[in-house]
């Protein structure tokens, strides 16, 4: 099993299931680097799993943070990109961004159900992430929020094109301008997450969800396929609203930035208080 930097990878034979992690180092958030390696091992398991020697139904996401699943973009390198106008640098940014998304979206092209395993909060990016997988399994105390408009801009990788596709438009405009910080068991209920589980036994929860698909995973996988093919999801629209987000970046406030600037401060007191 090749070896990353930045993620761990298992493969659970089987049980039919690959499950990667996003490494304990560093700040919880997708940076540059991580981004550009994940490209890799998206290439990776395609070529990996297409031998008919390894039998592959699930890929599954969970990070190795403690309480946190992602934290989503590089803030730090957001204002930098934005102080400095570096209209290339932040593309680059969000075009990997769409790659990562765009991949987990389409199952990384391969005949699999993708599954995130969310044990901890999930924000920004970190939702998006999680939206891009066909199911969510969450453990109950575990937050999720869209924070981008605190500083007077929107997700711009996905959230609108995911959301539009998962629930009904009212209720992912509500998500997607609302502050608020949803509870697992909030978004269960509005279909967005498959099911919670306690802390402590959403591993379990994981399991049994996948053994209740694997029971009738020909018509799980085609279903997801149709629903697909009726709300198709492009990577052109993904890039054309990641465009927008980065013009909407270069045209924020110096009191937009400075509000950007204290989250980045809190998140790196909260990364070295949990190191």
């Amino acid at each position: 099993m090749r070896q990353f930097e930045c993620i761990t990878v298992q493969y659970f034979e089987k049980e039919e299931l690959l499950f990667w992690k996003i490494k304990d180092t560093g700040m919880p958030n997708f940076c540059l680097k991580g981004l550009q390696e994940f490209k890799e091992f998206c290439s990776w398991v395609r070529t990996y799993f297409s031998h008919p020697d390894r039998p592959l139904k699930f890929i599954v996401s969970g990070s190795e943070h403690a309480g946190i699943y992602n934290m989503g973009g590089d803030l730090a390198y957001f204002v930098e990109s934005i102080k400095n106008q570096n209209v290339a640098q932040l593309s680059t940014y969000a075009y990997a961004c769409i790659e990562a998304i765009y991949n987990m979206y389409t199952a990384f092209g391969l005949p699999v159900i993708t599954i995130a395993l969310v044990e901890g909060n999930a924000y920004g990016g970190g939702f998006e992430c999680a939206l891009a997988h066909d199911f969510i399994i969450a453990a109950k105390d575990t937050q999720f929020c869209l924070p981008e408009n605190k500083f007077n801009l929107f997700p711009g990788m996905g959230a609108h094109s995911l959301l539009m596709r998962k629930v009904e438009a009212t209720i992912a405009d509500k998500i997607v301008r609302s502050k608020e910080i949803y509870k697992a068991p909030y978004l269960e209920e509005l279909g967005l997450i498959a099911t919670t589980a306690h802390r402590g036994k959403t591993m379990r929860a994981l399991y049994q969800f996948t053994n209740n698909l694997k029971d009738r995973f020909n018509f799980e996988y085609h279903h997801i396929q149709c629903k697909k093919k009726i709300h198709p999801l492009t990577k052109e629209e993904l890039i054309d609203i990641t465009e927008l987000w980065v013009g909407a970046c270069m045209k924020v406030t110096s009191f937009d930035l400075r509000r950007m600037q204290i989250i980045v401060a809190a998140q790196n007191r909260r990364n070295k208080a949990v190191v």
